[in-house]
């Protein structure tokens, strides 16, 4: 792999939105979202229809069938930018389906969402990952619709998801809960950390800062950045196990890091003394891994959470690594938040 050590934000983020045009987004997976939201982001900054085009048809597609399980890992956020973009009707009736769909989900007692409740082994089971996916979807789709509600079931999502995700073992969260349990799996998974995070500074961008809960979310969101940015190596990564020297360091967590604490300082959301330089290393460790063709290296592969009742770190430290979407889409992300804040 040839790598720049520093390119230019804009050549990056065409040179990697070109490679992504080759994955497909037929059926909705984890990682998806963040590489739809990269591709948008491109077609915005670089003002290249291409890429829209290209995630608008393999939207329409999806809406034009019945919903499924499977669902609630739809780029909801995407949905929206790409109807207000276009003002396809269809896909605004698309997003509200899917809100209601995520609605009338089975939920906990306590409020916590149950999203898989058709696969035995995980049906009392939540993951990290929706933090990324519900609550900037419910949050921006209230704008839109002016329907208050949303706003109160987006903060829902984050609380009840955060309650249920966090534990003794530390400041981080974990990669999944088993509610019926009360077992927390996969502690301090860097990936699992980078969707939450990034997913709370783009539902803060969006969210009323006076609606009940909101001051909690704002300090949960500050604690967690605290310790994210004392846990950065200092070659720029983040581990994939972010409390594990023996875990190894990895891309996926300096790009989606990197482009949420870029936006979180843009949008005035943290002050901190440290963020300037762990912005930057951020940035010169995303590129290091991103070669001439515009694939993003060193990438996690698909990481799974335990459905035993024991936690597992050796699943984490020795995945393999590979280009995938969801690593293309956190490059794209990196490179557009440095442009958005005027970095090169």
């Amino acid at each position: 792999m040839t790598a720049e050590a520093d390119p230019d934000a804009r050549a990056l983020l065409e040179r990697v939105a070109r490679r992504t045009l080759a994955f497909d987004f037929s059926v909705w997976q984890w990682g998806d979202a963040i590489a739809a939201d990269g591709m948008l982001d491109a077609a915005e900054l670089l003002d290249a229809p291409v890429y829209l085009e290209r995630m608008l048809g393999f939207y329409r597609r999806w809406a034009a069938r019945p919903l499924g399980w499977m669902d609630h890992m739809t780029p909801g956020h995407g949905i929206i930018r790409l109807a207000a973009a276009t003002g396809d009707a269809g896909l605004w009736d698309a997003a509200g389906r899917l809100a209601g769909w995520l609605r009338d989900a089975p939920h906990t007692a306590d409020g916590l969402a149950l999203y898989r409740p058709d696969l035995g082994t995980v049906r009392h089971s939540c993951w990290v990952d929706t933090l990324y996916h519900e609550p900037v979807f419910l949050a921006r789709l209230a704008i839109e619709t002016g329907d208050a509600s949303l706003h109160r079931e987006a903060l829902g999502v984050w609380l009840s998801h955060t309650r249920a995700l966090s534990s003794s073992a530390g400041p981080f969260l974990a990669h999944s809960c088993e509610s019926a349990l009360g077992l927390v799996r996969g502690y301090g998974w860097g990936r699992g950390n980078a969707w939450a995070f990034l997913g709370m500074v783009d539902a803060l961008e969006v969210l009323p800062q006076d609606i009940p809960g909101a001051d909690v979310a704002r300090r949960e969101f500050q604690a967690l950045a605290d310790a994210l940015l004392g846990a950065q190596d200092r070659s720029g990564f983040w581990r994939t196990l972010l409390h594990d020297r023996e875990a190894y360091l990895e891309t996926s967590t300096a790009a989606m890091f990197g482009a949420a604490f870029t936006k979180a300082r843009r949008l005035g959301l943290l002050d901190d003394a440290r963020l300037d330089e762990a912005i930057d290393r951020a940035w010169a460790a995303t590129c290091s891994r991103i070669d001439a063709e515009g694939e993003v290296h060193g990438v996690s592969a698909w990481t799974h959470a335990s459905i035993t009742r024991d936690d597992h770190p050796d699943d984490y430290r020795h995945l393999p690594t590979e280009v995938n979407w969801w690593g293309q889409g956190a490059g794209l992300r990196a490179a557009a938040e440095r442009l958005r804040s005027g970095l090169r």
